[in-house]
């Protein structure tokens, strides 16, 4: 996944970089949710790396498919699993309806705070983590 955006701060080897919202935005049913402080207002920190950049500067940032589909499914089908696996399990067991969903319920709260915990422990890390991948003239720019 790639991004334009522009530098707006340096600190020492990082970068602030607003990230400019796309055509696709404004027609997106998610209603621009990947915004949140607004169409365009975006900002992440991100590490220089080798490129010497000045204040506003375009850059296009660079997310890999791989960590975008592993964070996806960390966040959405790992619970949904686990939760679905004890309710049938619970099911299995017991043969009570109740005590299943509240199995369901449970395992989900569980698989949710198993998610935080794999993000405290993983998600700083340079897997997961967009990269500033080059220099580009402005918005419009296409790779």
């Amino acid at each position: 996944m790639r991004e334009v955006g522009r530098i707006v701060g340096i600190d020492g080897n990082e970068a602030v970089v607003r990230i400019q919202a796309s055509d696709g935005c404004k027609t997106c049913q998610l209603g621009s949710c990947c915004h949140a402080a607004g169409p365009g207002n975006r900002e992440v920190r991100l590490p220089l790396g080798d490129l010497q950049c000045v204040l506003g500067e375009w850059v296009e940032i660079d997310t890999s498919a791989r960590s975008v589909l592993t964070a996806a499914v960390l966040v959405f089908i790992l619970p949904l699993i686990l939760s679905t696996t004890a309710y049938l399990v619970v099911q299995t067991l017991f043969q009570k309806p109740n005590i299943a969903v509240a199995a369901f319920f449970g395992c989900f709260v569980f698989s949710e705070a198993l998610v935080a915990l794999i993000d405290r422990l993983f998600g700083r890390r340079r897997f997961f983590r967009p990269r500033i991948h080059r220099k580009v003239n402005g918005p419009t720019t296409e790779s």
